[in-house]
Formats: C-alpha cells, sequence, structure tokens
C-alpha cells in the first residue's frame, strides 16, 4: 500500500472519530463514530420507571433514581439444566433480593421458556454493574454458558 493510500485511510478515521453521525440542531446529541466504536452495552434502556420490568436479553444500561423498585426478568428453557443466577447481590447502589421468582411458578414440561425474575431496589447515588449469569444446575464447576450485565446509573432522586 502506498504512503498516499495510508495517509488517505487514516484521514478518513480519523475524521470518523471526530465528525458527528448523527444530530442536527434541536435534536439528539451528535453521536461520534469513536463512540459508536467503544460503546460496551447492547442495548440503552434510557429511564427506567418504578415497577417496571426490565426483559434483558443482552447486556444493557439505563438509569433509575433512588428509592425506585424494578425488576429485570430474564429467560431460559426448562429441563436444559440451565439457571440464571445473580453474581452480584451486594452492590451498594442496586440492592438485589437474595431470592428470586420463576414465571411459570412449578413444575413445567420441558422446553417450556421460564422466566427468572429478579427484585432491585436504587438504594443510592452512583454506578452499579450487575451481572447475570446462565449456569449449570448439574455442574457446578462448569462456566457460565452467557452472561449479562446490567449497568445502572443511579440519581439521587429530585428535591421537593
Amino acid at each position: 500500500m502506498s504512503t498516499l493510500s495510508k495517509l488517505t485511510v487514516v484521514i478518513l478515521l480519523s475524521a470518523g472519530a471526530f465528525i458527528p453521525m448523527e444530530g442536527c440542531k434541536n435534536g439528539p446529541p451528535p453521536v461520534m463514530l469513536a463512540r459508536r466504536l467503544f460503546k460496551n452495552k447492547d442495548q440503552d434502556l434510557g429511564a427506567i420507571s418504578q415497577g417496571a420490568v426490565l426483559k434483558l436479553t443482552k447486556s444493557s444500561d439505563g438509569t433509575a433514581t433512588v428509592g425506585e423498585d424494578f425488576k429485570v426478568s430474564l429467560t431460559s428453557k426448562s429441563g436444559d439444566g440451565q439457571a440464571w443466577q445473580c453474581r452480584t447481590a451486594n452492590d451498594p447502589y442496586v440492592l438485589v433480593d437474595a431470592a428470586s421468582e420463576t414465571d411459570p411458578a412449578g413444575a413445567v414440561s420441558a422446553g417450556t421458556e421460564i422466566h427468572t425474575i429478579y427484585h432491585l431496589h436504587a438504594n443510592a447515588a452512583g454506578n452499579a454493574k450487575i451481572e447475570f449469569a446462565l449456569v449449570s444446575t448439574t455442574d457446578k464447576n462448569s462456566s457460565a454458558k452467557e452472561t449479562i450485565t446490567l449497568e445502572v446509573e443511579v440519581k439521587a432522586a429530585a428535591a421537593k
């Protein structure tokens, strides 16, 4: 590759990293190529409202207000020997109840979709990173088949 070609590629990549791709006057803020390339979350949930049920299928991030309660629902199949577990139960900013619930409850036939539901509480202002893992119920030494991370920025409640 010639020096001129290399220089052209470097200039185009540099321009793409610093020139807005989206955004206009009175519209959303500009999105830089660099932000798109380095954003590590698959889904932005935005503001999480009181009582919301977040049906997560991939790592996500969002914002909540101190004092709000919400739920996270994760899907698996019955009879496949896998179950969801929370690996970050003691985060100081978002508390996760030790017990989870399943829907449907009780015994179900193999291959039925099961939703494991965790109850979360925005406890204090700060950034929380909660990790859920789909693990084997029979082999405790195996690694997680899948992990989903929920990052929540907890903001202080507005003064009334």
